[in-house]
């Protein structure tokens, strides 16, 4: 593995761990009603993608079951026309989508 590509997948398990660490035993209404817990959600999630974005196409191609657009471009999913967060969606990829992200990604990183 590139050593770019490495630093950049570890730049996102961080980010993914560190929304892990801000919403952890949160409901989706409490993380609708804190108004930082969003900004600092908006922030990783965009470290996450920014990351993406600049993993290899070598890598990427190597590994086309990770759906890469769909990660380059998760940040400007939940953040609509109206720069507001999307809580539902958000949530919906802080829970579901993230870590499983997460757990693909850390078994790319020990192979």
């Amino acid at each position: 593995m590139d050593k770019n590509d490495a630093l950049n997948l570890r730049h996102m398990v961080n980010a993914i761990e560190q929304l892990e660490s801000y919403t952890r035993g949160m409901s989706e209404s409490e993380f609708a009603s804190r108004i930082m817990v969003q900004d600092a959600t908006a922030r990783q999630v965009g470290i996450v993608s920014q990351a993406a974005k600049n993993i290899s196409i070598e890598f990427q191609d190597l590994h086309p079951k990770i759906p890469w657009g769909t990660i380059t471009r998760i940040h400007s999913k939940i953040i609509g026309e109206d720069y507001k967060l999307n809580i539902p969606m958000a949530w919906n990829v802080i829970q579901d989508d993230l870590p499983l992200l997460k757990h693909t990604i850390r078994k790319l990183m020990l192979a």
